[in-house]
């Protein structure tokens, strides 16, 4: 698709993917009957969907703890474990990660997939963890290894509000006459882009040196 801009891309992309999140949520939602209701047809729904993978969930994620083992049997290298070890502790109250795993996980649990998004918080000083929607993320593989992502394009929407707060006073009244603003940003390990509504905003050098997206799935599948 190389006459095709990058939002362009992505919404031809994965149609089977999207589908079965779409019926995976469906079902653990309670829509489980297939197909339209016949006429004066009642339909009862007892989902035991919701409460058991709520209830898995927080049995796995329960009792997580963390423990860096030195590489060294030195006093500076168990100096250096003890600090990371300190850090990653704090990177883990900031962000409330008790809370973001299971959301996580149950992302993973009921769509098929999950993901973080690590990125470092400028403004407050900080690394910063989400749990992004993976219905708006997509990823693209070398295709001698499909372990190994060069892309990966994050899409969402926001109001005109929260564009203006983002990304400048210009921005806002571009879009004022919309309710919502369709943003996606493309990482590579070397550049960082943004798109507005199918029209690029600003592109950059990746800041991190690596796509700072972490994607996995509930289950491997065979090929």
């Amino acid at each position: 698709m190389p006459d095709l801009t990058l939002p362009q891309q992505i919404a031809r992309m994965d149609g089977e993917r999207l589908r079965t999140y779409r019926g995976n949520l469906d079902f653990y939602n309670g829509l489980q009957w297939p197909g339209s209701p016949r006429s004066r047809e009642r339909r009862l729904t007892f989902n035991y969907v919701k409460p058991f993978v709520q209830k898995l969930t927080s049995y796995l994620v329960d009792g997580l703890s963390l423990h860096i083992e030195p590489w060294a049997d030195s006093e500076s290298a168990r100096t250096i474990a003890q600090r990371a070890q300190e850090a990653l502790r704090g990177v883990h109250q900031d962000n409330h990660l008790e809370q973001l795993d299971f959301d996580t996980e149950l992302d993973a649990a009921v769509l098929g997939d999950g993901a973080y998004k690590v990125i470092w918080d400028p403004q407050e000083h900080r690394v910063r963890v989400s749990s992004p929607d993976v219905q708006g993320l997509f990823a693209w593989h070398i295709a001698d290894d499909p372990t190994q992502v060069w892309r990966v394009a994050s899409r969402y929407s926001l109001s005109p509000e929260e564009a203006q707060l983002l990304y400048g006073e210009g921005v806002s009244k571009l879009f004022s006459n919309k309710k919502q603003v369709i943003v996606v940003e493309a990482w590579t390990d070397r550049s960082f882009q943004i798109w507005l509504d199918d029209a690029p905003l600003r592109e950059r050098p990746n800041p991190y040196g690596f796509i700072p997206f972490v994607l996995f799935p509930n289950l491997r599948e065979p090929k």
